[in-house]
């Protein structure tokens, strides 16, 4: 049986047919489109959609996997990336990546009226990175589009509604909002009075990979298909790469290196005692919950660093300045517009070296965080960077235990069929 996965990333957009056995069979990738300008970081969701459905498209149409039967597409998503749509459905205007944090002021506001958020949404506080802090947001600064619309759908959200016609996502994605209480098990409704919202505005939430709507006939003939498969909602990028990593079981911790920093871990119930940097919400696998701790900007980062200064070697080249100079005092990361100069390549390499340690600095931060609250097992490692066999001699180095290094860059997608036939037998499929 083989499975289509769309992996909606920060960095790409990947696309892939997998079959039962875990074997990824062709895969495409993409960029994901998003602008940025200063601190805002915006996202064309028509362009979005163009772009997955042409690799959905070119995943089919692939000769290694033309003649087979696919049994349903699974989505794996970025969390908090949404756009407010009018009632066809269309974007009103560009839609915010969770990385965006325009709405400090209205987190700030939130904090002071949502005195038991701790215990209710799986955060220590309201953060201007969140949906429900960048509703409020666009309900004070964009009162026309706030109005009009008549959702704020995420991106997963939109995709599937574009996919099947219908208005549906999971408690994992959908609980990393900040608008979900799960001591109830739905959306807060002292939220949706401070929002002037009702339900109407939201899409029906049920476990990961419960529902199933078919693709509509239209992107069947889009798709030249004789047959039509469900969709089915596996949730956020990060439960799915864990998985994909190896996480089966309560004290399994994964670190995923990619866009972000990610340390994730499987907990038998929702954290409360929340430190500062941490997120608890619904392991997208059976009545597990997850925490997590996430540094946002590891990877873009790096990357700017990369591209700047080594923009045609690998990431090992960068990666040896560290090696080169492991006592250099950390530096903070600069924004992307600092000009930076340098009299010399070896005060370049010290200045990426001092990044690197700042990093790996957090790396021990948040690694300690996570073992405070949880008695970990068994480590994994996945993500993008782990292809740098340098990057691995210093984790191997920094960490001094042993730990497992799984799937790579492929670990959410193939953590997103795991997920699927995990939860396969409680799930409903809607014609």
């Amino acid at each position: 049986m083989m499975y289509l996965v769309l992996d909606i990333g920060t960095s790409d957009l990947k696309c892939a047919c997998v079959d039962s056995q875990y074997n990824v069979v062709t895969q495409y990738k993409s960029a994901f489109p998003m602008e940025e300008n200063g601190r805002h970081y915006e996202i064309d969701f028509e362009l979005f959609f163009d772009r997955a459905n042409d690799l959905l498209s070119k995943c089919l149409s692939d000769k290694k996997v033309r003649y087979s039967k696919v049994e349903a597409l699974l989505v794996t998503s970025q969390a908090q990336t949404f756009a407010p749509v009018n009632v066809d459905f269309q974007p009103l205007c560009r839609g915010i990546v969770w990385l965006d944090e325009r709405a400090t002021h209205e987190a700030t506001l939130l904090n002071g009226q949502l005195p038991d958020f701790s215990q209710t949404a799986g955060f220590n506080r309201p953060l201007p990175s969140q949906y429900v802090s960048k509703l409020l947001w666009l309900k004070q600064n964009e009162p026309a589009v706030f109005e009009e619309a008549r959702a704020f759908p995420l991106i997963n959200e939109y995709l599937i509604y574009r996919l099947t016609g219908e208005f549906y996502s999971d408690s994992t994605s959908f609980g990393m909002s900040g608008m979900y209480d799960f001591r109830q098990n739905v959306i807060n409704k002292r939220i949706m009075q401070i929002l002037d919202l009702t339900e109407d505005a939201f899409p029906e939430i049920e476990r990961a990979v419960m529902r199933g709507e078919l693709i509509c006939q239209q992107i069947q003939r889009e798709w030249k298909l004789n047959y039509r498969f469900p969709v089915f909602l596996c949730g956020n990028d990060q439960g799915a790469s864990a998985c994909g990593a190896g996480l089966k079981q309560v004290g399994d911790v994964s670190i995923n290196f990619g866009t972000a920093m990610v340390f994730y871990a499987i907990t038998e119930s929702l954290a409360e005692k929340l430190k500062k940097d941490q997120i608890a919400g619904k392991h997208p696998v059976g009545c597990n919950y997850f925490l997590l701790n996430c540094e946002s900007d590891f990877g873009i980062q790096i990357r700017r660093l990369k591209d700047r200064f080594f923009q045609n070697e690998e990431y090992d080249k960068l990666f040896k300045t560290y090696i080169e100079y492991p006592d250099i005092d950390e530096q903070m990361p600069f924004p992307e517009d600092t000009d930076l100069n340098f009299v010399s390549r070896a005060e370049l390499c010290q200045f990426c070296a001092g990044v690197i340690k700042y990093y790996l600095n957090r790396f021990q931060f948040h690694l300690a965080q996570i073992q405070d609250s949880v008695q970990s097992k068994n480590i994994t490692m996945s993500g993008g960077m782990m292809l740098s066999e340098v990057w691995l001699d210093i984790l191997r180095r920094i960490l001094g235990q042993r730990f497992a290094v799984n799937n790579r860059a492929n670990a959410g997608l193939i953590g997103a069929v795991y997920i699927y036939l995990s939860n396969k037998n409680g799930n409903r499929l809607y014609d």
